[in-house]
């Protein structure tokens, strides 16, 4: 295999992810969360199902330092098999509201989530090693950009059906079509993860095996650092999302349906995103575009803010406005992040391990954050404080407490390095300066001739 160019049979990837895709957009996005709010569920629990996937991630830590001798496919398909059997389960489970009371419906909901993610968490350590080891270096940013457009362009076409079944508030069959969707999605990205090629010997166990003491990753200075940053987003930035998707229906007034289409829009406005970086992000690196999405992420929650502060009107268009823009910055950061974990620890001994290690802390966060932040909520909802002439509710105390935690997360960032890439303001000069300027001046020359 040329070492500058793409393996073959990698476009069975690339249908794995956007029908995978399909899957967890409904049944561990805002369809799930939906319904759980159309039963009458409080915000810890919407905390609690938000956090399920990421908190069962701690599976990993089990099964990471034998996965490279069990082999990847091999235990990608089984749990993989599994969840998506969990999902039939989840798509009947509507119907039962007309027999089960909300309670009963909602308890079962949580385990069904509970059993779908430990799969999860078991097999999922083995995707990342698996692609580190079949893509090489220098186009591992140009196979994360078409990896995410095919997962873009998959979550646009879920998110737009479901929203198109669940326009109607209350309709149990509704979300049984688009929970079916779900299961239907997974079953047929199993066709295609089975073709996915493996790293020879990788899987025959006839390669040396090295498993590594798991304090002796935390003593990997570069790993360290990008995994506080990683860490700290979770826990300020991204815990945020459930919230936010209540915050636009219950305080802004906008439908379900409406939710969904605004999420596709996120997400066909974040392949855009990809599109921009497939052939920078390698040259350029991923840290300058960090820099950038954390700019972002300062104008962000500080529009929130002043939305639920009242301080601004025109929610009911600024409020889908900012949720497409965050689903185009979404794909930057999470494109630019795997890259350099890729880049950092995927030439390392006991790679699974830093993976699935990263992952795992991750994940631990992101999955506590939404329930704290929930409870946080729950227990905020009769508050008016007044500050200044302001009088703020819960929504916007969170929000202005999401915006003050950047802080934490600058100082995380200014500490990732990564050895040949931009900065920051270099790449936002050659963005806002040269590139209009060059387009400027070659749209004179041509006027001129």
């Amino acid at each position: 295999m040329d070492s500058e160019t793409l393996p073959s049979r990698i476009h069975n990837a690339y249908f794995f992810q956007a029908f995978n895709a399909v899957s967890w957009q409904i049944c561990l996005g805002s369809p799930l969360i939906l319904f759980a709010r159309e039963l009458g569920a409080p915000a810890v629990v919407l905390g609690l199902l938000a956090g399920l996937a990421p908190l069962t991630s701690t599976l990993q830590l089990l099964v990471a330092p034998h996965a490279e001798r069990i082999g990847y496919r091999k235990l990608m398909v089984s749990g993989w098999s599994s969840r998506v059997v969990m999902l039939i389960f989840l798509t009947l489970l509507p119907l039962s509201v007309a027999f089960l009371p909300a309670t009963a419906v909602i308890v079962l909901m949580i385990l069904i989530m509970f059993a779908f993610t430990a799969l999860r968490g078991v097999a999922t350590c083995a995707w990342l090693p698996w692609i580190t080891a079949i893509v090489p270096r220098a186009v591992r940013g140009e196979y994360l950009s078409r990896d995410r457009t095919f997962v873009g362009i998959a979550s646009v076409a879920a998110l737009a059906v479901a929203g198109i079944f669940l326009f109607d508030y209350g309709n149990m069959g509704a979300f049984t079509i688009v929970f079916g969707l779900s299961f239907l999605g997974g079953a047929i990205s199993l066709h295609f993860l089975n073709r996915i090629p493996e790293p020879k010997g990788r899987s025959l166990g006839d390669q040396p095996f090295v498993r590594m003491r798991w304090r002796d990753l935390l003593r990997d200075g570069a790993f360290v650092r990008l995994l506080t940053f990683a860490a700290m987003v979770q826990l300020c930035v991204l815990s945020t999302g459930t919230f936010i998707t209540v915050f636009v229906r219950e305080e802004v007034q906008i439908r379900d349906g409406y939710i969904l289409w605004i999420t596709a829009g996120a997400a066909l406005v974040g392949i855009f995103g990809l599109r921009l970086l497939r052939r920078r992000i390698d040259g350029l690196g991923s840290r300058p575009f960090l820099g950038v999405v954390f700019l972002w992420w300062t104008f962000y929650y500080f529009a929130w803010f002043m939305l639920a502060a009242n301080l601004i009107e025109g929610a009911v268009l600024l409020a889908p406005l900012l949720m497409m823009m965050a689903g185009f910055f979404a794909s930057i950061y999470e494109l630019s992040l795997t890259r350099l974990l890729m880049n950092t620890v995927g030439d390392r001994p006991g790679t699974t391990q830093y993976f699935a290690l990263q992952s795992v802390i991750v994940s631990l966060l992101a999955g506590l954050s939404p329930i704290m932040w929930g409870w946080m909520l729950d227990n905020l909802r009769s508050v008016q404080l007044v500050i200044g002439g302001m009088t703020l509710n819960a929504y916007a105390i969170f929000f202005g407490m999401q915006w003050l935690l950047l802080c934490v997360v600058f100082a995380a960032l200014l500490r990732v390095k990564e050895g040949n890439a931009t900065t920051t303001k270099t790449l936002l000069y050659r963005a806002l300066v040269v590139a209009p300027g060059h387009r400027f001046s070659a749209l004179t020359h041509r006027t001129r001739s």
